[in-house]
């Protein structure tokens, strides 16, 4: 049994290294993901694995695999597609901005979402000269980061896709059933993936014409929601577009952001001479 105070303990030892706040109810999820943990140690209780964790980086990184959730497949919520491909695309490219459109996935989990994003952009690359992309993955989690960079996906992540959109399926995926998919080299080559806390800055990157942040926000306190919708604000093109999660919302959160459609959104603009 995981004693109330060896909770309180953990709930903000992950706090405090991932920002993502384990609610006062959910002590069952957190045994089930750290079981079988403990059995792999050989450790007894949690007490003992609260003190294997304050001595061991690596570890600690165990932990934010395991309480982070990483369900996700490619073209979830075909409606987000559709406004990426005919209007975020588009616009970009009416826009002449004379650089390649940057996209971020900023909760990447296993590069699902990178990978699809990679695709409609190699679709508009193919048939529009002068036109090029760069995708950038992030994720807090270097288990999920890793199997994003190797992009070989099998089964349930990648069947609805080829269900819903088989053209696009046959054009930009590469391999079997058997041995995995893959996108293109084509489209490989303009995604990178690396690991990244969202309540931290994002360093060594320009502003991106698109970021999706989605399914993730639920997992931190409104006072965090904030302090990580200012950084995306900051990294976010005055023109650039905000996807967030079915479940989501931003309209009891304060942000520089207004609604376009439900879990569509756009910077505010800003009026000239006002600091941001």
């Amino acid at each position: 049994m995981m004693s109330d105070g060896d909770f309180a303990k953990l709930r903000a030892i992950i706090h405090d290294q991932t920002g993502i706040t384990i609610g006062e109810t959910r002590k069952s999820l957190l045994v089930s993901r750290l079981r079988p943990r403990l059995r792999a140690l050989g450790l007894v209780d949690y007490a003992s694995y609260i003190d294997w964790i304050a001595g061991n980086e690596e570890e600690r990184q165990e932990l934010t695999d395991r309480v982070t959730t990483n369900e996700t497949y490619f073209h979830r919520t075909p409606r987000i597609w559709s406004y990426f491909a005919d209007t975020c695309i588009p616009e970009f490219v009416a826009a002449k901005r004379g650089r390649a459109m940057r996209v971020w996935s900023a909760a990447a989990s296993t590069g699902e979402e990178g990978h699809t994003a990679g695709v409609f952009l190699e679709e508009t690359r193919s048939r529009t000269p002068g036109f090029d992309y760069a995708v950038l993955g992030t994720d807090i989690s270097a288990r999920v980061i890793d199997i994003a960079a190797e992009g070989l996906y099998r089964g349930r992540p990648v069947a609805r896709f080829r269900a819903d959109r088989p053209e696009l399926f046959a054009r930009h995926m590469a391999g079997s059933d058997e041995e995995g998919w893959q996108v293109t080299p084509q489209i490989r080559s303009r995604i990178r993936f690396r690991q990244h806390n969202l309540l931290t800055p994002l360093t060594g990157t320009a502003q991106f014409d698109v970021i999706f942040l989605r399914n993730v926000l639920i997992y931190f306190t409104s006072a965090d929601q904030e302090r990580i919708l200012r950084q995306i604000r900051r990294l976010l093109h005055p023109q650039g577009v905000l996807f967030i999660g079915e479940s989501e919302s931003l309209k009891f959160i304060e942000s520089d952001f207004e609604q376009v459609e439900p879990i569509i959104y756009r910077p505010v603009a800003r009026t000239p001479g006002v600091p941001a």
